[in-house]
């Protein structure tokens, strides 16, 4: 995930809560997709494998098809920098 496009989705989703009703549900989402990507990294911390098979049919439910399969791809790109740099 960009920089830009976290800025933009967290930009979002604050501005969305302040407004209320059906654009107020933008920053629930942040937090089911933010606490899904930390379960699925730390499912592959531990086994090596398995982020997209968690975090892709979460994903799924509350993006789109094309933006949620380009996030699962970047974010596990990003994942798999960080624990090749770990070791």
């Amino acid at each position: 995930m960009s920089a830009g496009f976290g800025s933009w989705l967290l930009g979002m989703s604050l501005g969305a809560s302040a407004l209320g009703g059906m654009l107020g549900m933008a920053s629930g989402i942040f937090v089911v997709l933010a606490a899904t990507t930390f379960g699925s990294a730390l499912l592959y911390a531990i086994s090596g494998f398995g982020f997209a098979v968690l975090a892709a049919p979460l994903f799924l439910l509350f993006l789109d098809p094309l933006r949620a399969i380009q996030l699962i791809i970047i974010i596990s790109t990003v994942l798999s920098i960080i624990v090749l740099r770990g070791c």
